[in-house]
Order: C-alpha cells, then structure tokens, then sequence
C-alpha cells in the first residue's frame, strides 16, 4: 500500500511579473482546480486545498496530499509555473 504524503507551499507572482493584474487574479483564482486536474493525471485521489496567504490575494497557501513522490511532484509544479510565469516556495 503506498502512503500519501502532504506537502505545504505558497505560490505568489514575482514582482516583476510581466502579467497583468487581470491575469494573475485569474490564474490564482483558478489555482486548486488547475492543480488538481494536471496532478490527478498521475495521482486520481489527489488532495489540493488553496487558502489565501498572509491575508493577500496575489500569494496563496496550498496543501497537497499525495502518491506522488518529490520528483514527480517537482516536475508538474516546475511545468505549471514556467506555464502561468508563478513561483513555488516549499513551506513544509
């Protein structure tokens, strides 16, 4: 039986985003749904929670429970956020 394990991160525009306001706004507010569908290709009983960051709309908490090991996980974070220009801080 193979053991889920979570993981805590924030993810947040740089502040030199090239992006709009508009498209940040869009791409955070769609954040869990997008998450869930690329990791659910790999793992169906994906867990993803997306809570706002320190009271900041363009910076979210997100809580993954997973099958998924650090190397897989790693290569769909990197993907996303070379795709929507975002990055990824481990916080636990």
């Amino acid at each position: 039986m193979a053991l889920k394990t979570n993981f805590s991160f924030e993810v947040r525009y740089p502040a030199e985003s090239a992006r709009s306001q508009a498209e940040q706004a869009e791409v955070m507010d769609a954040l869990e749904g997008s998450l869930r569908g690329l990791l659910a290709v790999q793992d169906p009983q994906v867990g993803v929670m997306v809570s706002d960051s320190q009271g900041s709309g363009t910076m979210k908490r997100i809580e993954l429970t997973t099958l998924l090991g650090d190397e897989q996980l790693a290569d769909v974070l990197k993907a996303f956020a070379e795709r929507h220009g975002v990055s990824f801080s481990v916080l636990e």
